[in-house]
């Protein structure tokens, strides 16, 4: 999990941001913010995925 919140603070640009990224609902999540589908491996894998999408400007 400490891997993924790296990788959202250097995604995001920031600490702030980050937070506000984990926190937030997202449609492709079913409306779960990514904290709350990191508790499963399952779910900590979608949220690497979007992440990797996002760093390499790709579409999410």
């Amino acid at each position: 999990m400490i891997e993924i919140v790296a990788l959202t603070c250097h995604a995001s640009n920031g600490v702030e941001s980050a937070r506000q990224w984990l926190r937030a609902p997202h449609a492709l999540l079913e409306d779960a913010s990514p904290l709350e589908q990191m508790d499963t491996i399952v779910g900590m894998e979608e949220v690497t995925t979007m992440l990797a999408h996002v760093e390499h400007g790709r579409p999410v």
